[in-house]
C-alpha cells in the first residue's frame, strides 16, 4: 500500500496527513460505496471513519489472509499520520499488511457502527437531497480548482456538491475579479442616444 505526502496539504492543515492508496477488492470497494450512498457522505470520509472504528475495537485475534488474486480497486484519500501509524501497528500485530487488515475492517463493521450525527442526518429530511433539488448541471475545472476542491472535501470530509452549495451560497459580488464588476456595471448603465450632449 504505498502512500506519499502531500506537497502542500499540510502547510493548511494543523494535522500531518499523508495520501493513501487504500487498496479494495470488489466487494470491500461495493460495501464502502454503498455506505456512502446509505450516508450521503464522500467515500473518503466513510473510509477514514472506518480505520478509526477499526483501531478503537482493539487487537484483533487473527485475520485470514486470502492470497487468491484478485483485481484491486484504488481508493485514495488523505489519512492524519497518526491514523496510518496506528492502523499499521493493528496490522503487523496481527501478521498481515495495512491493506489486508482494512479490508478486513470494512467486512466487520456495520451501519449501527457509524456516528449517530451521520445515523440522524440520514433518517431526517434532506435539504440537499436529490429530489429537494431543482437544478442540475455538469461543471469542468482545471487543474488547480480541482485539487482546490479536493483539498477543502478532504479537510471537511463533505461531498464536493456541499463544498460547492456553500461557496455559492456565501458568496457576494465584491467575492468576484473586478472585471466581472466593471461589466456588470456597464451593462446596468443605460446608454445615452446618440447626438445628446
Amino acid at each position: 500500500m504505498p502512500v506519499r505526502a502531500p506537497p502542500d496539504h499540510t502547510l493548511h492543515d494543523p494535522h500531518a496527513r499523508i495520501r493513501l492508496d487504500a487498496r479494495l477488492d470488489a466487494t470491500t470497494r461495493q460495501k464502502v460505496d454503498d455506505l456512502a450512498s446509505h450516508f450521503h457522505q464522500p467515500r473518503a470520509a466513510v473510509l477514514c471513519h472506518i480505520m478509526q472504528w477499526g483501531i478503537s475495537c482493539g487487537p484483533l485475534e487473527t485475520i485470514d489472509q486470502d492470497d487468491t488474486p484478485r483485481p484491486v480497486r484504488h481508493l485514495y484519500l488523505y489519512v492524519a499520520s497518526d491514523v496510518h501509524a496506528r492502523m499499521k501497528k493493528a496490522a503487523v500485530a496481527v501478521g498481515v499488511n495495512v491493506a489486508s487488515w482494512l479490508r478486513h475492517i470494512v467486512c466487520q463493521i456495520t451501519v449501527p457502527d457509524f456516528p449517530a450525527s451521520w445515523q440522524e442526518e440520514q433518517s431526517g429530511a434532506r435539504s440537499h437531497d436529490s429530489r429537494n433539488d431543482d437544478t442540475r448541471f455538469m461543471l469542468r475545472l482545471g487543474e488547480a480548482s480541482r485539487k482546490q476542491l479536493q483539498y477543502l472535501v478532504d479537510h471537511f470530509h463533505v461531498s464536493k456538491a456541499q463544498i460547492i452549495r456553500q461557496l455559492i451560497e456565501q458568496a457576494t459580488p465584491e467575492d468576484f475579479p473586478k472585471s466581472w464588476q466593471m461589466k456588470a456595471a456597464e451593462r446596468r448603465t443605460p446608454a445615452r442616444p446618440r447626438g445628446s450632449s
